[in-house]
């Protein structure tokens, strides 16, 4: 009987290892993609059936020793992925800048949920925490006129709730006017992409709303990697610090997320101070990191962290800002194959026949 329960722990220990390193390949299946999400949960899952085969007193020494050499090339590559977010690793952000009133700058961002119904703790937070900028994301009729609460706290206000992506409603509130905005659906996807200039008293910054789907249930990576690629992108080419938010449903591990920090010369604040996880604050193991706030130079960050929740299955993040070009901050060198790699996910975009999904 142990021999046969040391047999299923050595299947699902060669199982998990082929899934760890499946990510390798360079494709948008949503079913290779999805896999990005969990590799604390895979790392530790390895150990623990390495550890029971062993217990069980293996599976004979030939295949325990090629089994334990595959699981320690899966650890080895979750440990590489992994690495930069915890806190032994370089921070891209030292975070040592220092500013008074008229150079802050204060970003939250919350998906809500758009089941979810505790509204007065949301507003409650808000007022709390006073962003400067908010975005709250899976926004629909019901949270629209619940968030009006808010239109006497903020001077600027704009949304957008797509009639058929019914998940992926946006609303962006701005103690700051905009020189400009506009509600995106890139490639012709139904989630929409904000992008506006932030008339900051410092200084103006080009500002990204980000929330696009996820690889799910035949529903491929390529609109998602599109629409973060591109964002990076044209962060990178302007004349003006970006700032990039919202719920980007993919990790910051994920090899689209660090080709955009390369690309968009973009800092991610979690590098060198843990994953941080924003979700699922519903579930004791799907957890890791979906909300994010990037930036470039010109911004520095005072603080980052991740709020308390809210009824919505992701917590709410916040980054406490500067705007100053007064710090030494560290992002990652662009590789030589990133910029053909992104426009070839860009082109595979623009080729869809239809790019909206439907629901």
């Amino acid at each position: 009987m142990r021999h046969a329960f040391a047999i299923i722990a050595g299947v699902g220990l060669l199982l998990l290892a082929i899934a760890s390193l499946l990510p390798l390949l360079e494709t948008d299946a949503w079913w290779v993609r999805y896999l990005d999400f969990p590799r604390m949960q895979f790392a530790a899952g390895l150990v623990v059936l390495w550890v029971l085969m062993v217990a069980l007193g293996g599976i004979g020494r030939g295949a325990a020793r090629w089994l334990t050499v595959l699981a320690l090339i899966a650890l080895g590559y979750h440990g590489w992925k992994l690495w930069p977010y915890q806190p032994l690793a370089a921070k891209m952000d030292p975070r040592t800048a220092t500013c008074g009133p008229e150079a802050r700058l204060s970003v939250m961002v919350a998906n809500v949920q758009r089941k979810n119904r505790q509204a007065d703790e949301v507003i409650a937070l808000v007022r709390e925490q006073n962003p400067d900028l908010f975005f709250v994301l899976e926004t629909n009729g019901w949270w629209d006129e619940a968030l009006s609460a808010l239109d006497a706290d903020y001077d600027h206000h704009l949304q957008d709730i797509p009639s058929d992506a019914t998940y992926y409603g946006m609303h962006v509130f701005s103690r700051h006017p905009f020189a400009d905005t506009e509600m995106r659906f890139p490639f012709g996807a139904d989630t929409p992409l904000f992008v506006g200039t932030l008339d900051h008293p410092a200084r103006q910054i080009r500002v990204f709303g980000i929330h696009p789907r996820p690889p799910h249930y035949f529903q491929p990576s390529t609109l998602r990697d599109a629409t973060v690629l591109e964002a990076a992108i044209e962060a990178r080419d302007g004349d003006l610090p970006a700032l990039l938010a919202g719920d980007f449903n993919a990790t910051p591990w994920e090899r689209t997320s660090r080709r955009a920090l390369r690309l968009g010369g973009l800092i991610d604040p979690r590098a060198g101070r843990g994953p941080l996880i924003s979700f699922d604050a519903n579930s004791w193991w799907m957890k890791w990191p979906l909300d994010q706030i990037l930036w470039q130079q010109g911004l520095a960050m005072t603080g980052f962290e991740v709020l308390d929740g809210l009824g919505s299955d992701h917590y709410p993040v916040l980054a406490e800002l500067c705007v100053t070009d007064g710090v030494d901050l560290r992002p990652l060198a662009p590789r030589d194959s990133d910029e053909a790699e992104a426009r070839a996910t860009l082109e595979k975009a623009r080729a869809i026949p239809d790019a909206a999904f439907d629901g």
